[in-house]
């Protein structure tokens, strides 16, 4: 939905971009299978990424074979077949489009709104299909509650970033662990709670400009006037990457066995792309070398 988590091409390996290719052409392809051709317009990074995780943490066995689709008719695409977890993510994805149009009519004016209105019988229907076959009604009332939770906050304008944050990770960590048990479910929501925070942080900082703009609701705004000097924009990516460090505390704890397939991938992303994103969003000059890691954070967090 947002498209943030992304990994850094450059530093893969050959196979390694066949496979995450494969994944992300695979979760389309069951999509399409799961919620409806419409849905798989609504295919995101973030969720091919989830996808790996919940495969990591499954330790599920995956296959891959060549096969046409609609955007590429004329050459065979590596695929990777459908499995449970491509399905988990295929009813996921649906339901959080739904819930998230649903907060774009009540909470948007304009162009936006007037998107989300046409686009929201699409996407009933395919939180419908979610439901049914893929029993989440506890899923989708926990998408639901805490993006109405996350609108109240921001109707109450109080200046906070890490505040709106922590919802969106609350979110996020309920639909990465859903249907896991035991050490595998903390470690999910450990990975989602993070992620999730990094990606709304992330997410407000793309939107500043615009928001500023239309006069819409952003946390910088409420928190700084929306002037990020030198200082501040510091102090915000050191946040973010504190984020990213305590995300990949909690990748350190799963066991990949002898998939380093998905484990190089997963830390590319982690290390690489997702720093990438940051520099690419707020467009400074003198960025952090994008094929540096991340590193351990050493510290508190810093609250924004």
């Amino acid at each position: 939905m947002f498209g943030y988590v992304r990994t850094h091409t450059p530093e893969m390996k050959v196979s390694e971009y066949e496979y995450y290719r494969a994944a992300y052409c695979g979760l389309c392809r069951s999509m399409g299978k799961c919620t409806g051709q419409c849905s798989r317009m609504t295919l995101s990074y973030d969720f091919a990424f989830l996808a790996l995780v919940r495969l990591a943490l499954s330790g599920e066995e995956t296959e891959i074979k060549r096969r046409r689709c609609i955007a590429h008719p004329l050459k065979r695409r590596a695929m990777m077949e459908k499995n449970a977890e491509l399905e988990f993510c295929a009813y996921a994805a649906a339901l959080l489009t739904y819930h998230k149009l649903a907060d774009d009519i009540t909470d948007e004016r304009g162009a936006k709104r007037a998107v989300a209105r046409m686009t929201r019988p699409m996407a009933r229907s395919m939180r419908k299909k979610a439901l049914k076959r893929g029993a989440l009604g506890e899923l989708d009332a926990h998408i639901s509650a805490c993006l109405a939770r996350l609108s109240e906050f921001e109707k109450s304008g109080k200046p906070s970033v890490d505040d709106p944050a922590e919802i969106f990770g609350e979110l996020l960590a309920g639909i990465v662990s859903e249907g896991l048990d035991g050490a595998r479910e903390k470690i999910a929501k450990s990975i989602g709670y993070h992620v999730g925070k990094w990606i709304y942080i992330t997410d407000a900082l793309d939107d500043l400009p615009e928001d500023i703009k239309k006069g819409r609701y952003n946390p910088f705004i409420l928190l700084y006037g929306g002037d990020l000097d030198e200082a501040k924009s510091e102090l915000v990516r050191t946040a973010l990457k504190a984020e990213l460090c305590d995300a990949e505390g909690a990748f350190d704890l799963i066991d990949f066995g002898d998939n380093r397939m998905i484990e190089n991938i997963i830390y590319n992303i982690i290390y690489l792309g997702m720093p990438n994103t940051v520099d690419r969003v707020m467009k400074r000059d003198g960025c952090a070398d994008e094929n540096k890691s991340v590193g351990r954070r050493k510290g508190q967090f810093e609250e924004i």
